[in-house]
């Protein structure tokens, strides 16, 4: 039989997620970082700007938090646990042993994945409200000479005096910010779904004793969901 039909699937795609969300992560932290640069360290999310006449306006940042809490919880969620855990999954999965999917533990996975899914629909949110907010704020208002919000990228940023602003890229790095970001909240989503449904696996095949046999028994083929977390240690 070839290898490959020897993985366990339903970790195989959970560990294709954790590397989907892996590049996700730079997806979304990356252009909101450079957008947040160019600003001069000013996070324009949520930005109101305020048009005296067809050539002058004054503008008003908001605070660096709203775009923080997306770059972080990019790096340090999707990044690197992201990565973690799909070279975890990647370990499991290469073992081939039929019963591995339910050797591991499952309930810790499941909660961290809620929390991150539940964090990444704020910061989604975040990003597309602000986001929505700042081009209303641009171009939906009397005495704006502006058409669209990429027309932004046309105006002098620096009329106040600050000569460290670049508009140029704004637009299309939060299109792409936005976008990414809610593709990250649905692969948490689906990777919390799978984590459900081999909860839900595990049990029932425990309860029924349909484990594939091994060289161990089942009765000590290693800790599950059933046992106390605290007492065992995980074989995977």
């Amino acid at each position: 039989m070839p290898s490959f039909l020897l993985l366990d699937m339903h970790l195989f795609v959970q560990c294709i997620l954790y590397l989907t969300l892996f590049v996700l992560g730079f997806v979304v932290s990356i252009p909101l970082g450079v957008t947040t640069s160019d600003f001069d360290g000013h996070c324009i999310l949520y930005g109101d700007i305020s048009w005296k006449n067809e050539t002058f306006f004054t503008y008003k940042m908001s605070s660096n938090i709203n775009c923080s809490l997306g770059i972080y919880f990019a790096v340090f969620a999707c990044i690197f646990y992201g990565l973690a855990m799909a070279i975890y999954y990647g370990y499991a999965i290469t073992r081939k042993d039929p019963n591995i999917g339910f050797q591991m533990w499952v309930m810790p996975f499941i909660l961290v994945t809620a929390l991150a899914a539940i964090v990444s629909f704020i910061a989604s949110c975040i990003i597309s409200v602000g986001f929505k907010q700042f081009c209303d704020s641009l171009v939906d208002r009397p005495k704006v000479p502006l058409s669209s919000c990429r027309d932004g990228s046309k105006i002098n940023w620096n009329i106040l005096g600050n000569t460290s602003i670049n508009p140029s890229h704004y637009f299309a790095y939060l299109t792409v910010t936005q976008l990414a970001s809610w593709i990250t909240f649905l692969v948490w989503s689906a990777q919390l779904i799978l984590l459900i449904l081999r909860f839900v696996r595990n049990r029932r095949l425990r309860s029924k004793g349909q484990l594939q046999d091994t060289q161990a028994s089942p009765a000590s083929s290693g800790p599950d969901d059933l046992q106390k977390i605290a007492s065992v240690q995980p074989t995977a």
